[in-house]
């Protein structure tokens, strides 16, 4: 996963107590955070765009610049150096993207250790804006047809606010977005616009116009050459691949905002200067444009304490999310809480610790929800608009665990102990392996999903009577379960044919058949099978093999001719169990066999089933037991 820097100096101070760096660490790992460590880091900002780049240890300056691809590497002064900063090193946490910079970061913190509890409210004014939705972006095929938008004022930005802010932005495409896939941001300077407060989102054709993000000076670029030249078309033009509209977003009188999900215009890039956002979300879905939206502007909130939220009204919206459905009027931002409930009961007894119904309330809190009533030990909760990870009972039950603290649930030995210990068939495939590997047999694993093409018709046997035949399955190669491991080792011979002889295989592995008996209606055995390709081999060397194996393996058996349609004639033999059937077969395989999979030289064979602690059960490989009496 990507790994970020949180700025310690701004984290302290937006927790509002200094927190030691052991403390801060173990606060973080105690809230799921998979943190690296503190570091130093230099910081290197872009002179054309005022992107700040941090740079690790002996880092090199990137080659171009992240947000408007200046190239930087090789061009004199389009860096300055900035003055170092410690940050906290840790990986993103793709469920809570609340936490992905320093004010939400700072927010989940304050309620974990108790400074600040409970729900934060983000007092609203009115629709500032309007937008209106064109049908044309809801078309059936369109990528993206939710919008949602918030208007910021007051904010008041400097170097670090606005790296911040895109780190932010670019987090939130990686984690809710799917690489902008599912939505995608754009942040806006509002006062370039002139006072204009009504917007369109609507598709233009591809020798539609504007000035891409990063063009500065240039003439206003087609929207088929920003997909093929721009570096952010280039990046995500797969997005928009078969489009012969692609969408826009610009204001009433004409001035585009950008492309989504491609780039900004250059016009309306946010600067130091800005003081107010307009911010619009895009998607695929209407819960994940919503959240989007709902994270990013919390943060910016939390971020500059003064700002001012406006809402937008949008009209043609998709109504309840459906793309070819009746619209609507939506306003946004929506901020209210969702609604959840968790049992109190069944999350001590999940948790394993004596919590009451008040304790669990004040766990909730800390982790920044609200509580809106209860009854008995049903809580009715107040989940934050920014928390995008609460989808079920367990999710509110494991963020009062962290609020508790993993560490301190007390340790205590469960009551039933039992002793663990091999099962009997893995304690005997493990000194067939010995004897194999000590024989000098090289092991392999082939895949257990076969066909009859591929099986039974490899050894010029009938399909199988109880195999396990998939319903559905996903490939005509792959439509049952294997009743043999011999097909899957004179394949592996097939496929290394080039390969210098002789060549020594075993397997050890399991064989599925079906059984009334068995509760899910079928059974596995395991079986055995080792064989052998070379110029010169022949029945007297696997007779040798088959009866020094099942020696060493101490199991009882005698040999019995036998007649199978894979193995010559007066060259192969059955193995015979204590109980007179038949547990295991071997011989030289025949040489109409060998042709069927385009080998040429001798191979012999062997296969048996591996015994249970009930003995060693009846070979069925060969459907009907062919043994002659």
């Amino acid at each position: 996963m990507p790994v970020i820097g949180i700025p310690t100096a701004e984290l302290r101070r937006r927790i509002g107590e200094e927190v030691e760096g052991d403390k801060l660490l173990e606060v973080l790992g105690d809230m799921g955070c998979d943190v690296e460590g503190l570091a130093t880091l230099r910081r290197m900002q872009c002179v054309r765009c005022g992107f700040v780049m941090e740079l690790a240890g002996k880092e090199d300056t990137p080659p171009t610049c992240g947000n408007c691809t200046t190239p930087l590497r090789d061009v004199e002064g389009s860096t300055r150096e900035m003055s170092p900063i410690e940050v906290v090193r840790m990986e993103l946490l793709a469920v809570r993207p609340d936490m992905f910079d320093p004010a939400g970061l700072a927010r989940a913190i304050r309620g974990v250790l108790g400074i600040e509890t409970g729900p934060i409210e983000y007092p609203s004014h009115d629709v500032v804006a309007k937008l209106t939705v064109d049908p044309s972006v809801r078309r059936p095929e369109s990528l993206r047809p939710h919008i949602a938008c918030a208007v910021i004022e007051n904010v008041t930005l400097d170097d670090d606010s606005i790296k911040l802010l895109m780190k932010l932005q670019e987090n939130l495409h990686w984690a809710l977005g799917r690489n902008r896939k599912h939505a995608s941001i754009g942040v806006y300077d509002l006062d370039s616009l002139g006072g204009d407060t009504e917007f369109e989102y609507t598709t233009e054709p591809p020798d539609y116009r504007f000035v891409p993000l990063g063009a500065t000076g240039s003439e206003p670029w087609t929207l088929e050459r920003i997909l093929e030249e721009h570096a952010k078309g280039r990046a995500y033009a797969n997005l928009l691949q078969g489009f012969d509209r692609y969408p826009i977003l610009r204001s009433k009188s004409g001035q585009v905002l950008s492309m989504p999900p491609i780039i900004n215009s250059e016009e309306t890039k946010v600067h130091g200067k800005s003081r107010r956002f307009f911010i619009d979300v895009t998607g695929s879905g209407q819960r994940i444009v919503q959240r989007t939206l709902a994270i990013l502007v919390t943060s910016i909130l939390e971020y500059h304490k003064d700002a001012k939220l406006g809402l937008v009204e949008i009209h043609g919206a998709t109504d309840a999310g459906e793309v070819d459905g009746a619209t609507t009027t939506l306003v946004t931002p929506d901020l209210a809480p969702q609604i959840a409930r968790v049992d109190s009961e069944h999350t001590a007894k999940l948790l394993g610790i004596p919590l009451s119904t008040d304790d669990v309330e004040e766990l909730l809190r800390k982790m920044r929800h609200g509580i809106s009533k209860r009854n008995g030990t049903e809580i009715e909760v107040e989940v934050p608009a920014y928390r995008n990870d609460i989808l079920h009972e367990r999710d509110l039950m494991e963020d009062a665990a962290i609020a508790f603290g993993y560490r301190n649930i007390p340790r205590a030995l469960v009551p039933t102990l039992t002793v663990g210990k091999e099962l009997h068939s893995t304690r005997v495939t493990s000194d067939l392996r010995d004897i194999l590997v000590g024989m000098g047999y090289l092991e392999l694993f082939t895949i257990a999903l076969t066909s009859t093409e591929q099986g039974d018709d490899v050894l010029g046997l009938a399909a199988h009577p109880r195999a396990v035949v998939l319903d559905n399955p996903i490939s005509s190669d792959q439509t049952q379960l294997r009743t043999s491991l011999l097909p899957g080792l004179l394949q592996t011979f097939a496929r290394n044919r080039h390969n210098a002889l002789p060549q020594r295989v075993f397997e050890l592995g399991e064989v599925s058949f079906l059984s009334d008996e068995a509760e899910t209606g079928a059974h596995e055995r395991h079986y055995v099978a080792f064989g052998t390709i070379a110029p010169k081999v022949g029945f007297a060397e696997i007779r040798a093999e088959a009866e020094a194996f099942v020696r060493e393996a101490r199991i009882p058996f005698r040999l019995e001719r036998a007649e199978v349609p894979f193995l010559v004639p007066g060259r192969a033999a059955f193995l015979v169990g204590d109980a007179g059937a038949p547990i295991g077969v071997f011989g030289e395989v025949h040489p109409r066999t060998l042709a069927r999979l385009g080998l040429q030289n001798p191979a012999v064979m062997f296969e048996m089933t591996v015994p249970t602690e009930d003995g060693t059960p009846e070979y069925l490989a060969l459907g009907e037991s062919p043994l002659r009496t």
